[in-house]
């Protein structure tokens, strides 16, 4: 409470100070545009609303990161986005295409290719069709742009938690470049460079690339390899034509990532026999030693090519978007995570979960989405601004899936009295393959306005009216993957089928801007949002009777201050929200481990809510040193039913009768009329939204003194911490993340325009280590046998490691 009373009075207090500085609205005309011109230098446009505004104007929940402040913070992905935002979190999976970004805890992690994310990531105007394609390297960007809360209203129905805008450079006036490079400890190096020049009078190119390459800092002692590494490359291409009123600029990029990804290992084994499987590794905690035959690989390539083109009319302004994205994904793990090439003998009764292999887990999925935007904005800030739009966008994407488990039963006579580890005589195979087709279409209208009704007052009102249809066909095969497997499928024709879907929705946004003076304005803001139905596309999927999961929804509550003193010395965001979601979109564990059931379902949740309070600041008391900061207080809650237990749990769960109420937060079986047992399970309520640490602080202080007439020395400081955090939708409390702080520290030299850069680094300087996910094991893992055996996976940044970069701008 004391904390929580020292941040509201603090943040009075500077509000009241920055709103005293004497309004803009008794200033004639011509003195605020010139006072205007004069102090919008160093102020950082955006484009949230789909027009150019300053980021000091928009009634939005935002954090803007140029181009440059991204290199001298050495964030090299979208993935370290979240040390500048204050409610951007990380959920890693074993594979991009079960992690996901989730702003104020709401986000988006399933398996399957048939559900958007929560989070929309955006490149240069362009949705990506899933949240996969998110996950990128930067290279040659102008500005990032982290919009909080839901953004349906302009940007479509996969943003119901919030939007990544990611804007690269445009081609320049002037012949222009920069090459950037560095290494780090543990095999890591990164390049990248651009050029850009005028062509003519009214055509400008500009072509970029990169290639990073990181061997790894996990070691797979079977392999004797480093494993959890990548190489990327990628190459963007633009070309623009400015001619006068009209402006056309075509963009074409590609990018690969190859990778040994995302390989968790054993932290905690109560298990002898798995202890000695596993041998000479040893599960202890932060362990980053793994003994698999096989390893986790994640391969993706993506390619996107759209054109712009703009038409000034004077009050506005007519902007097309035509663009066609493609993007391929393979990914495989293996399962078991021994060395068992061939199936061995791993002790028990060779019944699931005792695998005796379990290494074929593997599927490509392939995306193509074409989308046309067309919108009439108006031009500068005028009593009343509008912008309005359509919206189309055609997705057909193919999945297919393989799986192969293999046991070594002790009820056949030639497996019996084997040594564990040895090889089995007489295993027995059960494997099985699907593959699915999804189509997807989306046709939507959109607009939004703002009306000045007196002084600095404004109304905003937006809607958007949507409609989305799609369709998966999907079938199992009935032959098994090997010659003599048991089908994994017992009549598995009748899975096969299409299972079509279509809804209609009405989003839009509502709320009040004050504008004290150019330098102050509050908002409050309501906002419904919608992120559209999904369907089933993954290998254990009922194909002719698949369950649409029904659309997630929220009311969102937001009110704001942003405010900046007029030198600048010091500028202030506060936003505090309340999001109340329906029908959240989530991936539910329903494996059921005493029968050896490996079940991972997307699904709705009942009700789920977010609130809290963000403020960022930046603090400049000399010419010589700045000081930025947020803070983030996040109370995430939700209710589900059905949920598996955690497997600690299992042994003491209920029994509920036919007919009779379930209990809540406890484990419990289901009877049927027929007595039969339904597996473990929980109903969960008030339950804490998984990757959500409440509590979130950083702060990065810079310094930075003249040394000659074009170089700058600076330090560079960052300090992070975060309360501690469940990473586990079941609540599992050995699933969880205790709070933990880190520190970044960087001293170099930069140009004051163009011209070389260089710098030392260490990230994690005090050799913090923490998970970015923690999970249950697989193989000897049951809810009667040692249940407490744990998986962890350490983000590199977890670690302490040192790095030196180099660049030059001409």
């Amino acid at each position: 409470m004391r904390r929580s009373a020292s941040i509201y009075l603090s943040s009075v207090a500077v509000i009241a100070q920055l709103c005293l500085a004497a309004p803009i609205h008794a200033q004639t005309a011509d003195a605020a545009e010139a006072v205007a011109a004069e102090e919008d230098v160093g102020e950082i446009i955006v484009t949230a609303q789909k027009r150019s505004e300053r980021l000091q104007d928009v009634p939005v929940a935002i954090t803007a990161v140029t181009g440059d402040a991204l290199l001298n913070r050495g964030i090299a992905d979208t993935k370290n986005l979240t040390q500048v935002a204050p409610s951007l979190t990380f959920g890693q999976g074993n594979n991009p295409n079960n992690s996901s970004f989730r702003v104020r805890g709401i986000g988006t992690s399933v398996f399957g290719i048939g559900s958007e994310a929560s989070v929309s990531v955006v490149m240069d105007g362009v949705v990506m069709a899933r949240g996969a394609q998110g996950f990128a390297d930067l290279a040659d960007i102008e500005r990032i742009e982290v919009l909080r809360g839901p953004q349906g209203t302009l940007f479509g129905k996969n943003a119901t938690a919030g939007v990544i805008s990611v804007v690269t450079a445009r081609p320049s006036k002037t012949l222009s470049g920069s090459v950037n490079a560095s290494v780090a400890e543990m095999g890591e190096y990164r390049v990248n460079g651009t050029v850009s020049a005028p062509i003519s009078d009214v055509v400008g190119v500009r072509l970029s690339g990169f290639y990073n390459n990181d061997d790894g800092y996990y070691y797979n002692v079977a392999q004797k390899k480093k494993i959890n590494g990548f190489e990327s490359w990628g190459v963007r291409g633009k070309l623009e034509f400015d001619l006068g009123d009209l402006n056309l600029l075509g963009m074409a990029s590609y990018s690969e990532n190859n990778g040994t990804c995302c390989q968790s290992a054993l932290i905690r084994s109560d298990n002898a026999n798995l202890s000695t499987l596993i041998g000479p590794v040893v599960a202890r905690p932060f362990n980053r030693e793994v003994v698999s035959n096989g390893d986790n690989v994640s391969r993706t390539n993506q390619a996107i090519f759209s054109l712009e083109g703009s038409y000034d009319l004077g009050a506005a302004t007519i902007t097309s978007l035509t663009a066609y994205q493609k993007y391929n994904f393979y990914a495989g793990f293996d399962v078991d995570g021994i060395n068992n090439a061939t199936p061995i003998y791993t002790g028990g009764n060779g019944l699931a979960p005792y695998y005796a292999n379990y290494d074929v887990n593997a599927g490509p999925f392939d995306l193509k989405q074409f989308s046309q935007e067309l919108r009439l904005a108006s031009s500068g800030s005028n009593r009343f601004n509008y912008v309005v739009g359509l919206y189309y966008d055609q997705l057909t994407g193919n999945r297919s899936f393989g799986r192969r488990i293999v046991t070594c039963p002790t009820s056949i006579a030639a497996n019996q009295g084997l040594a564990l580890g040895a090889t089995c005589p007489s295993p027995r195979g059960s494997s099985g393959s699907a593959n699915s087709h999804l189509e997807a279409t989306q046709y939507a209208a959109f607009g939004q306005i703002d009306y000045r009704l007196v002084g600095g007052l404004k109304a905003i009102a937006g809607i958007r009216v949507q409609h989305q249809s799609l369709w998966v066909y999907g079938a199992q095969d009935v032959a098994p993957l090997v010659v003599g497997d048991t089908p994994m499928f017992s009549g598995a024709t009748l899975t096969s089928g299409r299972t079509d879907a279509s809804d209609d929705a009405v989003t839009g946004r509502a709320g009040l801007q004050y504008e004290f003076n150019r330098h102050a304005q509050a908002y409050a803001t309501f906002s419904h949002g919608y992120k559209g139905q999904s369907l089933g596309t993954e290998f254990n999927q009922t194909f002719n009777n698949n369950a649409i999961v029904e659309p997630e929804t929220v009311n969102a509550y937001e009110i704001g201050f942003k405010g900046s003193t007029s030198n600048r010395v010091l500028t202030v965001a506060i936003a505090a929200f309340l999001a109340d979601y329906k029908n959240l979109q989530v991936q539910a564990n329903k494996s059921d481990n005493s029968t050896g059931t490996f079940l991972f379902v997307v699904t709705n949740a009942g009700t789920s809510q977010t609130k809290g309070i963000e403020i960022e600041t930046t603090l400049r008391p000399t010419e010589e040193l700045s000081i930025q900061s947020s803070f983030a207080y996040v109370h995430g809650r939700f209710d589900a039913n059905g949920l598996a237990c955690p497997l600690n749990l299992q042994a003491a769960a209920v029994t509920v009768p036919f007919g009779g109420v379930q209990p809540n937060n406890t484990c419990f079986r289901q009877a049927s009329s027929t007595g039969t047992l339904s597996g473990n399970q929980q109903n969960v309520r008030n339950g804490i939204l998984p990757v959500t640490p409440e509590w979130r602080f950083s702060i990065n202080p810079r310094y930075e003194k003249p040394v000659s007439s074009n170089m700058i020395a600076y330090v560079d400081l960052n300090f992070a911490w975060q309360s501690k955090v469940n990473f586990a939708l079941e609540q599992d409390q050995l699933a969880i993340q205790k709070a933990y702080a880190t520190l970044d520290a960087t001293i170099g030299i930069r140009p004051a325009d163009k011209g070389l850069r260089a710098s030392i680094w260490v990230k994690n300087a005090f050799d913090q280590n923490y998970y970015s996910s923690l999970g249950r094991f697989t193989t000897l893992t049951s809810n009667t046998v040692t249940p407490n055996n744990i998986l962890g996976f350490m983000p590199k940044s977890a670690l302490r490691y040192f790095g030196a970069s180099i660049g030059y701008s001409f």
